[in-house]
């Protein structure tokens, strides 16, 4: 886990829009000077990155549409950052982020991207381009040495991400900007009180990991580039190599001496295309001749299951028609010691009560853990939910506020920030990170289209990938 940092303190002119909190210490939805995570109880690590003293790093934003303009309000929210360039081909979306930066900003945008690439005065290139896009802006602003954040998926083809790490490794070590992938889950505070567990070894063995996300259909995109598979690598590569990167991350959190990472080693899934986007047509206007109409294909449901080499097993359940629900995602890890449970709301909820409790830590009585228990009869409720701790883990609602991700992008970012002024040699999130997650999407996908399980290594190189997730563990360890 990366070290404790002293948090950041945001200043206290922001206006955290509607978003309210409510303190456990007070009912006053303003704010101190104190750092409102810290006050609420709840883990996440906010880094004081020294805005007084040192100038803000210099940002660059490549694609300014739905995520790239909640990078920009992110930005725009932190103390050590600015904005300095914007691009995009969308005028509706320069606007759209003009807009959101204020008259007071003088950042300047740009119809192509090369042209912020091309600029000398930018510390962290973010991508925030359609997934097919990646692999070209990658190409170009790779060599340019400068750190980038690209959102996921990385790449849609497993083909391209390995691409993108050779391209990477082919600049000198010792001025290569970083090249961070956007996993922000990892940073929402309900689940990195659960990987706070985890990593204490609350659980004891982790066991079963379940994901279980109901939310609305995909959003409408600049020209529907998220309606085909062919643009987006498949709903499973898409939406799910979030859940992916997940199930991998909190898989390797438990203390488990002398043991290696565990990995996947095998995927079975089914699901389909059941309500949405059913009655849409769009025209390709890249036909030769005439238009030729065009039929959404992308997944709105499924169940992925994933075995791994170390007996542990991990469900995803999926529904894009599920948005009247509680929680928009919910992710359950089971140990042979106990369980963690976190609830997350749904994306663009600015609501934040820091006295909602949206975690649960229960521990197993050592009379059944130990199987010393023998009855006919049930556990009474002391042996049973009594033994539930119900937990409030909510970030600061100024961040909450900035984005539809409750408050995980700028956490992610400040996390960025703190490597880069570091000088860190590896990002949280690697390409070998990515590429694992992408790889099981894909399986997914193969599984649902053969109705068979998929080995992983029918699908990447496994050893490849076993050798670089080494390496980056022991030089995220050493950083």
């Amino acid at each position: 886990d990366p070290p404790a940092a002293r948090p950041t303190k945001l200043p206290s002119t922001i206006n955290p829009a509607r978003a309210t909190m409510t303190s456990p210490r007070s009912s006053s939805p303003s704010l101190s000077d104190e750092d409102a995570i810290s006050a609420s109880g709840t883990i996440q690590n906010l880094h004081d990155t020294s805005h007084a003293t040192v100038p803000p790093l210099r940002f660059g934003v490549v694609g300014v549409g739905c995520i790239g303009r909640e990078h920009l309000s992110n930005i725009k929210l932190h103390p050590g950052a600015s904005v300095v360039a914007f691009a995009d081909r969308s005028p509706e979306s320069c606007n759209a982020a003009r807009a959101l930066l204020g008259e007071s900003s003088d950042a300047e945008c740009y119809a192509d991207y090369r042209d912020v690439l091309a600029r000398d005065d930018i510390d962290i290139i973010i991508i925030a381009t359609p997934n097919y896009s990646h692999i070209d802006v990658l190409r170009d602003a790779i060599p340019t040495q400068k750190h980038i954040l690209c959102e996921k998926p990385l790449c849609t083809t497993i083909e391209h991400c390995w691409e993108v790490l050779a391209l990477h490794d082919a600049q000198p070590a010792a001025t290569r900007g970083l090249l961070w992938v956007g996993m922000e889950y990892r940073y929402m505070a309900p689940l990195q009180r659960i990987a706070k567990e985890l990593s204490a070894g609350t659980v004891g063995d982790l066991r079963m990991l379940t994901l279980r996300e109901h939310r609305f259909p995909f959003l409408v995109k600049v020209d529907n580039w998220n309606r085909f598979n062919t643009n987006t690598g498949g709903t499973l590569v898409e939406k799910a190599c979030h859940f992916f990167d997940l199930i991998s991350y909190l898989n390797n959190l438990a203390p488990k001496p002398g043991r290696a990472r565990a990995l996947p080693v095998g995927v079975v899934a089914m699901g389909g295309q059941a309500v949405n986007h059913l009655d849409e047509v769009y025209e390709d206007e890249e036909a030769d001749d005439h238009p030729a109409p065009r039929r959404p294909d992308i997944l709105d449901h499924a169940y992925v299951l994933v075995e791994f080499d170390n007996g542990a097993r991990a469900c995803l359940e999926m529904s894009m028609f599920a948005e009247a629900s509680e929680h928009q995602l919910e992710v359950s890890a089971v140990g042979d010691a106990g369980k963690l449970e976190a609830f997350m709301p749904g994306h663009g909820d600015k609501h934040v009560d820091h006295t909602e409790t949206n975690v649960r830590i229960s521990r197993r009585s050592e009379e059944l853990r130990s199987r010393a228990w023998r009855s006919s009869r049930p556990p009474p409720p002391e042996a049973t939910k009594g033994r539930v701790k119900h937990v409030a883990a909510h970030p600061d609602a100024r961040i909450v506020a900035a984005g539809d991700h409750h408050g995980s992008t700028f956490v992610e970012l400040d996390w960025l920030m703190h490597s880069v002024r570091a000088g860190a040699s590896e990002p949280h999130v690697s390409i070998a990170d990515s590429v694992l997650a992408i790889a099981i999407g894909i399986a997914a996908h193969r599984s649902i289209d053969t109705k068979t399980r998929v080995a992983m290594t029918d699908v990447v190189d496994m050893n490849r990938i076993t050798v670089l997730l080494a390496e980056h563990d022991r030089a995220i360890k050493d950083q």
